[in-house]
């Protein structure tokens, strides 16, 4: 799912929105910028009903009924469970496969986490590490393929999960090759 822009007052449930447009109106903002401004931080954004199916209400309550926020319409055009179960590239889908390697993994569930390269300024990468078990994870946050360099205790990596289709492989951590905004979790071997 997707965060929902609200456009009109009569949308917002948020108190600290409703709250920050009434005194954003008293202090002479138009009603349209303090709108904006009440949109930008309500938590009511990320609150919308579950969008299950491309469906009235998006199957989260009976053709008819009024949901207390708004139903986000983007339901329509795939963002919904039903249409995402079929599709195994699907965010939903993602998620699922990497709760699985979580799952299987200690090292990602109770493992230490120690931060690697901290200075790097394209991606985000550190360890979990149990008594048996290292893992290194790698978020490359930029639109660009990124090339990262780890000297760890071990040069090699079994790629645990991937978001870009190379799972099973073995890697050298020692100059790892990312696909732009690609999600990397090895086992080091």
């Amino acid at each position: 799912m997707t965060d929902l822009i609200l456009e009109r007052f009569e949308q917002l449930r948020d108190n600290q929105a409703v709250n920050l447009y009434h005194l954003a109106i008293s202090d002479g903002i138009s009603p349209a910028e303090a709108m904006r401004m009440a949109a930008r931080i309500t938590r009511d954004r990320c609150r919308t009903p579950m969008q299950w199916a491309n469906a009235p209400n998006a199957g989260f309550s009976p053709p008819g009924v009024q949901t207390w926020l708004p139903v986000n319409p983007n339901y329509a055009q795939g963002i919904n469970v039903a249409e995402q179960d079929a599709d195994p590239r699907s965010m939903l889908n993602f998620y699922r496969r990497l709760l699985a390697v979580r799952k299987r993994t200690p090292a990602l569930l109770a493992g230490d986490y120690e931060p690697v390269n901290e200075d790097a300024q394209e991606y985000l990468a550190f360890l979990r590490r149990t008594e048996a078990q290292t893992c290194l994870v790698v978020l490359n946050m930029s639109e660009h393929p990124q090339t990262a360099q780890f000297d760890l205790s071990s040069d090699k990596a079994e790629c645990l999960f991937s978001s870009h289709d190379r799972e099973g492989g073995v890697v050298r951590v020692s100059e790892l090759h990312l696909q732009p905004f690609e999600v990397f979790l090895g086992q080091l071997t």
